[in-house]
């Protein structure tokens, strides 16, 4: 019986391998509500798709989740909705994240962080977008572990938010 298991276990480790290098790596996506401690509903599609080809040129700098080559995945759509309402984020504070593996919503000082992580290895990143009301956001790009912010955006467009009359003051 001793020899049974052995011979089982070593059949089903060979073919767990070889289910495993046949196995192609699939795109991130996100599509999900959340609600937030506070009440508010908060939509999120994120989805990255293959490059194209030729489409991707060799990263050596410029894009996050690489430390050179060509990206396998690029994001593609990122769509975010407050209690409804779109929330426009630029395909340029986007584009540049690839290989995305996680996703993460939640609520800090009453703004709604979106928080991204990608890469890996010495590629890898963290990209948190704190969405300020409906005003504007900031993004901050770290390391895997958040240690010192390498990049900070902040971003308040009164012409994309015109419709909104609490969007004078910039920022909330």
């Amino acid at each position: 019986m001793l020899r049974f298991l052995k011979i089982f276990a070593a059949a089903l480790s060979f073919v767990s391998l070889g289910a495993l290098a046949q196995t192609e790596a699939v795109p991130f996506a996100y599509e999900k509500i959340s609600v937030t401690p506070s009440g508010k509903r908060v939509a999120v599609s994120f989805r990255e798709r293959s490059c194209k080809s030729g489409e991707c040129p060799e990263v050596d700098a410029g894009m996050w989740g690489m430390d050179g080559g060509i990206p396998r995945f690029v994001t593609g759509v990122f769509v975010v909705s407050i209690d409804g309402r779109e929330f426009v984020i630029p395909r340029k504070f986007y584009q540049d994240l690839t290989n995305t593996y996680r996703l993460r919503i939640f609520e800090k000082n009453a703004r709604i962080v979106i928080e991204l992580k990608g890469g890996e290895g010495a590629g890898a990143y963290t990209a948190r977008f704190k969405l300020g009301g409906m005003c504007g956001f900031e993004r901050e790009v770290c390391a895997e572990v958040c240690k010192e912010i390498w990049e900070r955006t902040t971003w308040y467009n009164a012409f994309a938010y015109a419709a909104d009359p609490r969007c004078e003051s910039g920022i909330q």
